[in-house]
């Protein structure tokens, strides 16, 4: 008969059509965000809030350092020593001299008596207490656990806090030492030996020192 189409001859099976609606009622709630317990939070079929889609999945305890674990258990950082090292804080300002700064910290350490195998731990376990304003921005810039080993600690800090402008500035002021009217000899020769340990690179043989030296003094005939 005109108009008739063959499907139109199927019988209707009310099963099929229900799992029909059902199948595009669970597809819509699947995509379908709706207002979870609180106004401001909007939850998906998960229950899940929005905003756990958004974070960011990251290493839990960020530190810089890797730090070894002790040989002796019985080891630790004690409060008197982190007190200690609190008090001689370097900031990484441009009078700040690293030199010294290495040196007192490692005087610092030794007062905890630790054996040879657990002065690396400690130095990477105590050197970002050490650290507070440029010096500690500076630490906080590198990749989580990417400094292992306290001499290359050592070496990046060093480059990052004395850079060859100081370094050419502090040779400079070696080789054109000289005495100060009112000074003692005494006190030019503790002065001089404070600018070489500022500038341990200095590549001046005994000699050589000796010779500024000499050559800085105000000899009265």
């Amino acid at each position: 008969m005109r108009g008739k189409n063959p499907a139109d001859t199927t019988p209707f099976d009310p099963k099929i059509t229900k799992t029909e609606r059902e199948n595009r009622k669970k597809k819509k709630q699947a995509t379908t965000i709706t207002p979870g317990k609180s106004s401001s939070s909007y939850y998906l079929s998960t229950d899940k809030p929005l905003v756990d889609y958004a974070y960011q999945h990251g290493p839990k305890h960020y530190n810089n350092i890797g730090i070894p674990p002790f040989s002796n258990k019985f080891v630790e950082l004690k409060p008197a020593l982190l007190s200690l090292i609190d008090s001689h804080l370097f900031v990484g300002m441009d009078h700040d001299d690293p030199y010294t700064y290495l040196s007192t910290f490692m005087e610092l350490r030794s007062t905890m008596g630790a054996s040879n195998k657990d002065v690396e731990a400690i130095y990477l376990r105590a050197f970002p207490f050490s650290l507070a304003g440029k010096a500690k921005t500076w630490l906080q810039s590198h990749p989580n656990k990417s400094l292992n080993i306290w001499e290359e600690v050592e070496e990046k800090f060093i480059v990052r806090f004395l850079p060859l402008s100081r370094f050419i500035s502090a040779k400079s002021t070696i080789t054109t030492f000289s005495q100060g009217s009112d000074e003692s000899l005494c006190e030019t020769w503790e002065r001089f030996k404070a600018l070489l340990r500022r500038c341990p690179n200095y590549n001046f043989d005994d000699g050589a020192q000796l010779h500024i030296f000499y050559s800085g003094l105000n000899l009265k005939p």
